[in-house]
């Protein structure tokens, strides 16, 4: 009986260990950016519009799909696809920035970059100073 009662216990282990490791869920999609801040240096306010490309890579492991992003000034803009990206893919985002439309001096604006991702909104500072 004792031996019977070993061989269940066993068993019984066996069967949790096994419902433990199938029932992991995916972690989730996650961004990770080159950079937090994209700077456009000194510029100037004739200069014509200006193009950066900032990189991200999807660091989860389900696939990652960018929803909006916002910027909080007239005088830039962002494009970006609207795919999904998977588990160590890259993408990027264009920023484009209007120096005329902009005031002389420093400028500090922030853009929101709205995902699927874990973490939530991403805030990107965008700087320049025109001239």
């Amino acid at each position: 009986m004792e031996a019977l009662q070993r061989r269940l216990a066993m068993l019984l282990l066996a069967m949790l260990s096994l419902t433990y490791v199938t029932a992991q869920e995916p972690k989730g999609a996650e961004i990770e950016f080159g950079s937090m801040v994209v700077d456009f240096g000194s510029i100037a306010q004739d200069g014509g519009k200006q193009l950066m490309r900032l990189s991200f890579t999807n660091t989860g492991d389900v696939p990652l799909v960018i929803t909006e992003v916002r910027t909080s000034c007239s005088c830039m803009s962002v494009k970006y696809e609207r795919k999904k990206i998977e588990p160590s893919e890259r993408g990027v985002l264009t920023i484009t920035l209007d120096p005329a439309k902009a005031i002389k001096g420093q400028y500090y604006r922030v853009m929101q970059v709205f995902s699927t991702a874990k973490s939530g909104t991403k805030r990107i500072t965008v700087k320049a100073v025109i001239e």
